[in-house]
This record gives structure tokens, C-alpha cells and sequence, in this order.
């Protein structure tokens, strides 16, 4: 206690330490200082060489692991020329070490990578593979950084090879690096780009398999395609020249497969943006679409890559055959677009005046890809600037040299049903033919099938006398219960009789093509609290007229039927004597055959009518015609032509090849599929 004491008292006041005591404090904590970074420094360098030796003997063991993984599934394994050759798989790995870098690569045949660094030398492979080896390899790695060394063994056996039969001494592997695919085109000549590791002979044998054409060949390293190469895809084969040890065995082999760009065709397509059709101000768009094999395979690396879509586009505008030269008169051409996918190469046309009779436009795509070159340029359409085909599709306009009057056309007609420009038949036909309009006659003929059928008859003669267009005598020769396809020509005869054609216009200016289909007859169809009209029959049994007992249902042919023949495909008042009404009720779940009398007969009958005969309506006329049910039931109404109950005969004219022969006919104009010419009524 009086230590301290004297302590304390002693420091009252006191302004610092001694420098004695500073100059003991320094030289204690330089003391142990030094000691703690000795200690330090003994401890880092320690872990250092520990880290330095861990990486030395991992890369060591890495590089023996990657080559005893490769040796494992080795087909083959060798060691030449400083370097080690690994085949698995197809695929020759070449190991080589760089004495400069110090470094361990290994090449697959594309770019040699790093394997290993800081190594003493090639992996030694103990024992030497001889043919009298087993398939047990020993790898010797060593590798050091100067003060660090690691030596690895590894020992592998090859899972492909046969216990006991050992690794070929010395065998050569070699590596063809050359494209895997190419593009080509017809007539084309082409240098495969190659090159060989793993031998120094460098030279490859090819040949090609899948061609269609013979002259598809490989000229030394030059493949040439023939004109008529039609194989999309085909094959090139190639195999080194130097061999494996059986002096046989190419050493190296590659296959590049081969897709050969070819157009096939092209198709036009066309449509009509506005205007009416053949007249001035028609505005039409044409799409040409090209076809082929492989046109979608479009090259990486190509530098004389040509489209194979490209179009080219020419117009003809003629008049009675005779070209005309300011086409601005009468045609324009605009938007021409060009591209390489669907309806993307078009064209649009304007029609600046009517197409008269006599003229003829047409407008053809070409595809320039198979003309080799483009025309008026003369610049390559392909590759290699050959023909090797010719696709073209067209489209036309046509002035016709004739008039059709639908309105006309039915059976039994004796009115015309068209009218023809026969002068200008003449003057095509003299322009075509190189002979005088004044010393050709004029001749029409027509022929006809059954819709759905391809009898077509032989070409009939057809008035040849004036414009006008009638079908043979009155047009009988078509039966009433059928349709038809009719076709009618025109040409011009010579001197000696030859028919001649104008086929300048194209078919379809001198071809009429039509049809005429079967007998419709429409009625007014009405009756007490009821009206409707019914047009070829009311439809269904599910939709009937309704009525009461002893009502009169008037049954009237419609008053419009004589300005409307050409819809129902007859002329009536050649026909109105031979109408046919059959009535049937509806007994014992079918329909059932039922009298129909005069409306003064006596008599149980269910239905009577206005018209004076005892079983049908025959030689009813126009309005006023009336059909009574005294009994309730379903009934219907079905409606024929014919005499088979009471009306007159339709004649039909049959032609044999030489002339015409006189039938009559008795057709039912009823359809139970369709209820077409079936009227229903229910009576309650």
C-alpha cells in the first residue's frame, strides 16, 4: 500500500514518461515482431510449395486421366514421330508436345487446345505398342515448374480391342478437313477445299455416289454437276491416298453430302383487283411462283450466290394476229416486285380500252434461273451461267369473236343463242394461214356430253349461214331429265374444205363452253288463307302447304316462265301440252298412287281438278288451274313431261355419229333426294 502510495504521489503533476522507458517499450515490441513475422513468412511460403505441388500433380494426373480415357475406347493407339495417335470413333487424336512451350496439345482434326503446360516431354507410352503387345498401355506424364516435379503412371486397357491382340505397331491415321456439305447447281464446276493431317501425302481419291446424272463426276478435285442432275441430295466420298500398314486401307476417309438447287417449274397466278374483266380499266395482279429442290438453301459462304426465285416478265398484245407497237394505248405495267418467298415476285397490269374482238394479250413469267443467263443483259441467272431448262406460264386476255345470249339457250328454242363476228373469224384465220378473208367460208359445229361423263359425241355440223349461233335443229336433241357440257367452235374453211383455226387467239376466244341443266317448271302455288310461291317444289315433307277439306289449292305455272326459259331449260309453250301432275298420298308408311278427276266427276275420290281430264293436268294453261282434296291426308304433288298419263309426246333427237334419229320421251322431273319437283300438302 505505501508502494502505491508513493507511486501516486509521485505522478501528481508528472507530464509524460521517460525516454528510458520509451526507448525499453520499442525494443521489447521489435522483440516480438520479428518473431511473429518469421513465424508468418515460414507459414506462407510452406503453403505455397503445398499449393504449387497440388497443381503440379493435378495437371500431371489430368493429363494421364484425359489420354488413359481416350486410350479406353481406342480402336487403335500409336506412337510416331513424336507424337501420339489415338483413333476413337472415327476420329484420330493427335497428342504432340512443344519443347519450346513446354506445352502438351491435342488436335481432333479441327484446332489443336491445350492439354498440359509446364511438362518435361510427351507422355511416354511403356511398353511401345508392337503387333505382339497386349492391349495394356502404361503412360509415364512428368511435369514441374521449375521446382516442383510430378511424375504420374497410368496403365489402360482398350475396351475395343480384343484381349491379347495388341495395337498395330506404327499404324497411320490420317484426317480429311474439307466441307461437310455444299450447294450446287446444274452445269456447275466446283474445287473442293481440303486438306490432310496425320500423313504427310496429302492426296485424296473422291468419287461420287447418289447422282442421277452420268455426268455428274469428280475431275480430280473438282466436282462436276451434269445438265440433267435431278437428285435433290447426292453424295461426295473421298479417301486419302496414303493407307494404313495393310498397304490397302486409306488411312483417312470423308463424306460430304451434296444438295443440288434446281428450278422444276413455275406457276402463275392471277387475280382481278378491280375494272371488270377484258375491260378498259381492269387492274390485274400476276403472282409467279417458281418451284423446285432446294431452293431454300440459301449458302453461308457463297460469294456468287444467284436467287433462284428471279422472274422475268414479256407481254404480247395482238390485234386480228397483227402486233401493235404503242402497247401504252392499251395496256400499263407497274409495281414489278421481285423477292425470294411465296407470291412475292408480281406484277400489276392495266387495261387501258376494252379488249375487242379479235385481240389477244399475253403476258408470260419465265424463270431466269434455268435460262443460265437474264435476256437483254446477258448477265448469269445461275451460277454457272448455263441453260439447263425452260419453265414459263402465261396469261391471257382474249377479245372473243363471239356473243352468248343465256338467256336463249333451253330446249326447243328456235331463237338464236349467240351471234359471231364471222369476219373477223375470216380475217384471223387469212392472217394465221397466210390466205385471202374472201376466199374462206365460215363453219360452226358443237358437241356435247353428259355432265359427269366423257362420252362426248362427235362435232355436229351447226347452221353455217350468217352470225347467228342456234343449236342443231331447235336444240330437241337434249333430254328434258339430264344435264349437259356443250362445246361449240368456230374456224374458217379453204378452198380444198381443210378446217382452220384461228389458234392465235387462243382456245377459249373460238370455243364457246357452256352447259344446260335438266328441266325445272316453276309455279304460283296458292289457296284459301295461303300464298306462296313455290320455285321447283315448296322443299321438304317437314315444310308442307297446310289446308282444310274441299279448299282448292291453285296451282298456276308462274307468270314470269316465258322470260325466264333459261332457268328452268325449256321453252313452255313447246312443252305446256305435255305436263304430267301426279297426285300421291302418303298410306301404310309409303306413298301411294291416288285418282285425279275432273272437278264434275261423280265418284270417292280424293283429289279432283279444274283441267278437263280424268288423271292429270295435261294442256293446263297458263293461270286458273286448281286441284281440290275432299279427304284428309299428307299428299303430294309430282311433276313429269310426257304422254304416259294423257299429255303429248316430247320428242327427242338422238345423234349417231351420222345424222339424227327421232325418239319420244316420258321423263319425271321429280327428285326425292333434293324434294326438287315435289310439291308437299297436308289436309286436315
Amino acid at each position: 500500500m505505501k508502494l502505491f502510495g508513493r507511486l501516486r504521489k509521485k505522478n501528481i503533476g508528472n507530464k509524460g514518461v521517460t525516454l528510458v522507458e520509451v526507448i525499453c517499450a520499442v525494443a521489447i515490441l521489435s522483440l516480438v515482431g520479428t518473431a511473429v513475422v518469421g513465424l508468418v513468412m515460414v507459414a506462407t511460403d510452406s503453403y505455397q510449395r503445398s499449393v504449387q505441388e497440388i497443381e503440379v500433380q493435378q495437371e500431371a494426373q489430368f493429363a494421364a486421366n484425359l489420354i488413359g480415357d481416350l486410350v479406353k475406347d481406342a480402336t487403335s493407339v500409336s506412337e510416331s514421330s513424336g507424337q501420339i495417335q489415338i483413333e476413337k470413333g472415327g476420329v484420330v487424336y493427335v497428342i504432340s508436345y512443344n519443347p519450346t512451350t513446354r506445352q502438351i496439345m491435342i488436335n481432333d482434326g479441327s484446332e489443336p487446345q491445350l492439354m498440359a503446360e509446364h511438362m518435361n516431354s510427351l507422355p511416354s507410352l511403356d511398353p511401345t505398342p508392337t503387333a505382339s503387345a497386349t492391349h495394356t498401355v502404361t503412360m509415364q506424364v512428368t511435369r514441374d515448374d521449375g521446382s516442383n516435379t510430378m511424375n504420374v503412371a497410368n496403365t489402360n486397357n482398350s475396351r475395343n480391342e480384343d484381349a491379347g491382340a495388341g495395337f498395330t505397331e506404327g499404324e497411320v491415321f490420317a484426317t480429311i478437313l474439307c466441307p461437310s456439305e455444299m450447294v450446287v447447281e446444274p452445269n456447275l464446276s466446283k474445287d473442293i477445299e481440303f486438306t490432310v493431317t496425320g500423313t504427310t501425302d496429302r492426296r485424296v481419291n473422291w468419287s461420287v455416289s447418289g447422282a442421277n446424272d452420268p455426268n455428274t463426276k469428280m475431275v480430280g478435285n473438282q466436282i462436276q454437276i451434269g445438265n440433267g442432275e435431278t437428285a435433290g441430295v447426292f453424295y461426295i466420298n473421298g479417301a486419302t491416298v496414303a493407307t494404313k500398314r495393310d498397304g490397302v486401307t486409306p488411312a483417312g476417309n470423308t463424306t460430304i453430302v451434296v444438295y443440288v438447287r434446281r428450278v422444276t417449274g413455275i406457276i402463275l397466278n392471277s387475280q382481278l383487283i378491280s375494272g371488270m374483266d377484258a375491260s378498259a380499266g381492269a387492274h390485274y395482279r400476276l403472282y409467279a411462283n417458281v418451284t423446285g429442290i432446294n431452293l431454300e438453301r440459301k449458302p453461308t459462304m457463297e460469294t456468287d450466290y444467284i436467287t433462284p426465285y428471279a422472274v422475268d416478265w414479256s407481254y404480247d398484245y395482238r390485234v386480228n394476229g397483227n402486233p401493235v407497237y404503242n402497247t401504252g394505248d392499251y395496256y400499263s405495267i407497274t409495281n414489278v416486285h421481285t423477292g425470294d418467298g411465296e407470291n412475292e415476285n408480281y406484277i400489276d397490269i392495266y387495261l387501258n380500252r376494252n379488249m375487242d374482238a379479235g385481240a389477244r394479250f399475253v403476258v408470260q413469267a419465265g424463270a431466269a434461273h434455268p435460262r443460265g443467263t437474264r435476256p437483254g443483259s446477258g448477265a448469269k441467272a445461275n451460277k454457272s451461267g448455263v441453260a439447263y431448262g425452260s419453265f414459263t406460264a402465261a396469261f391471257s386476255l382474249e377479245g372473243h369473236i363471239y356473243t352468248l345470249y343465256p338467256g336463249n339457250f333451253y330446249r326447243g328454242t328456235d331463237q338464236a343463242q349467240g351471234s359471231l363476228e364471222e369476219w373477223t373469224v375470216k380475217q384471223l384465220v387469212g392472217s394465221q394461214y397466210g390466205i385471202d378473208p374472201n376466199q374462206l367460208q365460215v363453219f360452226k359445229e358443237v358437241r356435247y356430253k353428259v355432265t359427269g361423263t366423257n362420252n362426248w359425241t362427235p362435232w355436229i355440223q351447226m347452221n353455217e349461214g350468217g352470225n347467228a349461233i342456234r343449236i342443231h335443229e331447235d336444240s330437241w336433241m337434249f333430254a328434258c331429265d339430264k344435264d349437259y357440257d356443250i362445246e361449240i367452235r368456230f374456224g374458217a374453211r379453204n378452198n380444198w374444205g381443210q378446217k382452220l383455226y384461228p389458234t392465235d387467239l387462243g382456245e377459249s376466244a373460238y370455243t364457246i363452253r357452256t352447259g344446260l341443266q335438266h328441266v325445272r317448271i316453276r309455279f304460283d302455288v296458292s289457296g284459301p288463307g295461303f300464298n306462296q310461291t313455290g320455285i321447283y317444289g315448296v322443299g321438304p315433307a317437314s315444310a308442307p302447304i297446310r289446308l282444310r277439306v274441299n279448299n282448292n289449292l291453285y296451282f298456276n305455272v308462274n307468270q314470269q316462265e316465258a322470260s325466264r326459259q333459261a332457268e328452268t331449260g325449256i321453252r313452255w309453250d313447246r312443252f305446256n301440252k305435255s305436263l304430267v301432275i301426279k297426285i300421291q298420298k302418303y298410306l301404310g308408311n309409303k306413298w301411294v298412287d291416288v285418282p285425279l278427276k275432273f272437278r264434275n266427276d261423280w265418284g270417292d275420290v280424293d283429289v279432283k281438278s279444274s283441267a278437263d281430264s280424268g288423271r292429270n293436268l295435261a294442256e293446263m294453261t297458263r293461270t286458273g288451274n286448281y286441284l281440290t282434296f275432299t279427304k284428309k291426308g299428307s299428299y303430294r304433288i309430282l311433276i313429269g313431261l310426257g304422254n304416259a298419263m294423257g299429255g303429248d309426246s316430247v320428242r327427242l333427237l338422238t345423234y349417231n355419229g351420222s345424222g339424227f334419229t327421232t325418239t319420244y320421251e316420258n321423263y319425271n322431273l321429280w327428285n326425292e333426294a333434293t324434294g326438287e319437283g315435289i310439291f308437299y300438302v297436308t289436309v286436315d
